[in-house]
């Protein structure tokens, strides 16, 4: 089953990117997303012998547990949710936080579907407050279209979902458990601050220091791997002798950028042990 539209509005998120970013993968057996967010990648890729979700935000991890094991009722809250400035409104406020984990994946939604700014549901733990999306027509639809219409993606993605592991661990845990000669790491992790044109936007943020560490992890893995940010010094001096390819965009449909993506082997040479 085809995921047919994206599960959150996620800052920097790769919907859009995401054929591009396939089809520089090679053949793997396993597939590991380290800093998974909205998951978008995933969603779009064939699935492999084994796929491996991970990310630090337990909210979203929480609402791809959900639907990875019970969609069937966060499908129908949803379906019985109006697109109401009321329920958007309790859904950024701090002090009301449900303790049930269905209505905590239906409380991300409402931020990521019904808020303005796509960093209403990953920034801050999902308390840096936007704007309710109520009013404009975009792509020939509206937001509260859009809403009636997003069971079926949520159902969607409960079947790519099944099978996969999902992760809550530091990155470079999750790294050093799955690497292997037939592993394939795609990795997405939040952006140099100094690539970026605004502060914090997300939950789990990354220093440089910390930028610095995982590369220098990345550079001694038996695993293929695909790396997204945008170009910068650091990046630049380690990643040196790696496959670079660039592609222009957008970022979040406002400023114009180039994408990065860099490979730590020719994307056309098979993994020793991989399948397609």
């Amino acid at each position: 089953m085809t995921v047919s539209r994206p599960l959150l509005r996620w800052h920097g998120g790769k919907w859009r990117l995401a054929p591009w970013i396939v089809a520089q993968f090679p053949p793997h057996d396993c597939y590991v997303e380290p800093f998974g967010g909205g998951a978008s990648v995933l969603l779009r890729k064939p699935r492999a012998a084994l796929d491996v979700y991970n990310d630090l935000d337990g909210a979203v991890v929480a609402l791809f547990r959900i639907l990875r094991d019970h969609p069937d009722e966060l499908i129908r809250r949803v379906e019985l949710m109006p697109f109401a400035r009321a329920e958007f409104d309790a859904a950024q406020d701090p002090g009301m936080i449900p303790k049930d984990e269905i209505d905590l994946s239906l409380r991300l939604l409402l931020r990521s579907h019904m808020g303005f700014s796509n960093a209403g549901a990953c920034g801050r733990g999902g308390h840096q407050k936007t704007g309710f999306r109520g009013r404009g027509i975009r792509a020939g639809t509206t937001p509260p279209e859009n809403w009636r219409r997003f069971p079926p993606v949520l159902r969607e993605v409960a079947e790519r979902l099944r099978g996969v592991v999902i992760e809550c661990r530091p990155a470079l845990d999750l790294i050093a458990a799955q690497d292997g000669p037939s592993t394939l790491f795609y990795l997405d992790p939040p952006y140099l601050p100094e690539t970026r044109d605004a502060g914090a936007d997300y939950t789990h943020e990354m220093t440089e220091t910390d930028h610095a560490d995982l590369l220098a992890v990345l550079g001694s893995l038996q695993g293929a791997v695909v790396l997204s940010g945008y170009a910068a010094p650091l990046y630049d001096r380690a990643l040196a002798g790696w496959h670079r390819i660039e592609r222009s965009t957008f970022a979040d449909g406002a400023r114009p950028r180039t994408e990065v993506l860099w490979m730590n082997r020719d994307p056309a040479l098979p993994l020793f042990g991989g399948r397609a």
